[in-house]
């Protein structure tokens, strides 16, 4: 494997295009509503995209195999969304680089905090982010995790 994290700019939404839709296609699948929505975006809505929020594409060679992103979150901190690794790149140290590279950006954009939510099923990707820094807000209750730690 010949593993790169990058970040995206508005003129990198091909490939900022080719991760997303990876990993919504690997969550989703094809037939899903959130699949045709994400594949049926504009070239500007993606650029737009990626002029508001910090994306990041990971890939093998030219092929996508993990993406993060970083908002500003309500509170005006920042959120990790959009966390994807491959399959077949998990376990290789590619989802501590990305997280690494939201952390970085975060910092560099003045967030103390960064914040993220996970489902409560999903014992790995809980382990990994406690592993990384991020504890529990609170009571999970029947919803979605709410994870955070400082930057």
């Amino acid at each position: 494997m010949q593993l790169q994290v990058r970040r995206f700019g508005p003129d990198d939404w091909e490939p900022a295009r080719a991760a997303r839709l990876a990993s919504v296609r690997d969550g989703f699948g094809e037939d899903s509503d959130f699949y045709r929505e994400q594949a049926a975006m504009e070239p500007a809505a993606w650029r737009a995209v990626l002029a508001e929020h910090v994306r990041f594409g990971a890939f093998d060679g030219d092929r996508p195999v993990g993406t993060a992103c970083w908002r500003t979150g309500d509170d005006g901190d920042g959120q990790l969304y959009g966390m994807w690794v491959h399959p077949d790149a998990r376990g290789t140290g590619l989802a501590d680089a990305l997280v690494d590279a939201v952390v970085a950006a975060a910092r560099e954009l003045g967030s103390a905090t960064l914040s993220l939510k996970v489902e409560p099923g999903n014992a790995r990707a809980i382990a990994f982010y406690v592993r990384t820094g991020f504890v529990a807000d609170g009571d999970p209750g029947p919803g979605l995790v709410v994870m955070t730690r400082p930057v």
